[in-house]
């Protein structure tokens, strides 16, 4: 399992924790006490407004897939080959940019 801090630009402080499974090639989101809804990307603070701390495989992949390049892109291949990768792989790309996005202020780090 690994983890990556989920941080904001301006303000160096972790806000969630993304868990990666290697083996099963999912991920989870969780969000410590003390942090609230409007510290949170927007789709983890709907979860956190109902009182739920972790973020279950299904929707923390719809937050990876919304930060990086989607396999439906028209030149894909040229995407891969430019990033040194012969093959798609959500989990690299995101690396790659450090899961950053133009909708929002929030990275992840690896911890």
């Amino acid at each position: 399992m690994k983890q990556y801090a989920i941080k904001r630009n301006n303000v160096n402080k972790m806000v969630a924790v993304l868990n990666y499974d290697e083996k099963e090639k999912q991920y989870t989101i969780d969000v410590p006490e003390g942090i609230c809804e409007r510290e949170v990307p927007m789709l983890v603070s709907a979860f956190l407004k109902k009182g739920v701390r972790h973020v279950d495989n299904e929707w923390s992949m719809k937050w990876v897939q919304s930060r990086i390049i989607p396999s439906s892109r028209q030149n894909i291949g040229e995407i891969l080959r430019v990033n040194g990768m012969e093959s798609y792989d959500e989990h690299m790309l995101l690396l790659k940019n450090e899961g950053r996005s133009c909708q929002d202020e929030f990275y992840v780090e690896a911890m």
